[in-house]
Formats: C-alpha cells, sequence, structure tokens
C-alpha cells in the first residue's frame, strides 16, 4: 500500500449553488461529473476526487464525536479492498486513532470507514467496488 489522499470532501449547505460556484465559477471538470441526492463528485486532475456532501450528511458523521471541534472536511483514502480498509482502521487505532461509531460500513457502491486522527480531524479509507 502506497498512501494517498486523492479524496477531498467537503460540507456544504446548498449542492445545486456550491455545483453552480464550482462548475462554472472555477472552472472544474463536468467530464467525470457524478451527481447523487446528497453529493456531487468531482472527478479531477491526478486522481483528485472533490467531493461536495450536504452539511447534513457529514453532520451525521459528527454527530457521534463528543467534542466541539467537528470536522467540515473529510480527507479520503481509496483502498484497494475492503481488507485494505480493515487493516489501515486498526492501524490507525494502534497509533492513536479512534474509530467513528458505526463504522466501517458496507454501501451499495463500496466499503468505507471513518476515524478521527489524534487531532480531530476525520478520514475516511474507501473501497469503490466497481473498482473492481
Amino acid at each position: 500500500m502506497k498512501p494517498r489522499i486523492n479524496i477531498i470532501t467537503l460540507a456544504v449547505n446548498d449542492l445545486e449553488k456550491s455545483v453552480a460556484f464550482y462548475q462554472d465559477g472555477l472552472g472544474l471538470p463536468t467530464e467525470g461529473l457524478i451527481e447523487g441526492a446528497d453529493q456531487v463528485i468531482f472527478e479531477m486532475e491526478g486522481n483528485l476526487t472533490l467531493v461536495l456532501n450536504l452539511r447534513s450528511e457529514i453532520e451525521e458523521i459528527n454527530q457521534s464525536i463528543t467534542d466541539q471541534n467537528s470536522s467540515e472536511v473529510i480527507l479520503s483514502h481509496s483502498a484497494d479492498s475492503k481488507e485494505e480498509v480493515n487493516s489501515i482502521l486498526k492501524i490507525a487505532t494502534e497509533f492513536g486513532g479512534t474509530i467513528l461509531p458505526n463504522q466501517p460500513k458496507e454501501y451499495d457502491w463500496g466499503y468505507s470507514g471513518h476515524f478521527k486522527d489524534p487531532d480531530g480531524h476525520i478520514w475516511e479509507i474507501v473501497y469503490f467496488s466497481s473498482d473492481e
């Protein structure tokens, strides 16, 4: 495994307005744009992905955090398998990270787990089953 940060998730209040800002205002690419009910994904150069996620969805993740210093940015690392997700989560806890409650989770698109680093930053380790 070669660690890489290739997904940045930002919390947004108004998905339509934010898409217009990033797409039309900043010129982010529309090729590779994937839209969902609560998020939009911009696939960018260098295997980088920017995800605009409704704040309410990120707040659901943050509700499991007891302190007031919750993150509104999620840094994500894509893994090559569910086993690699589990392995990275295990290593993160061995070195001071904290797995968030009800993690990891199975989704119809793949598998992911969230943890806090020792400073409270939220990380997601994600495996997209469509990568197979």
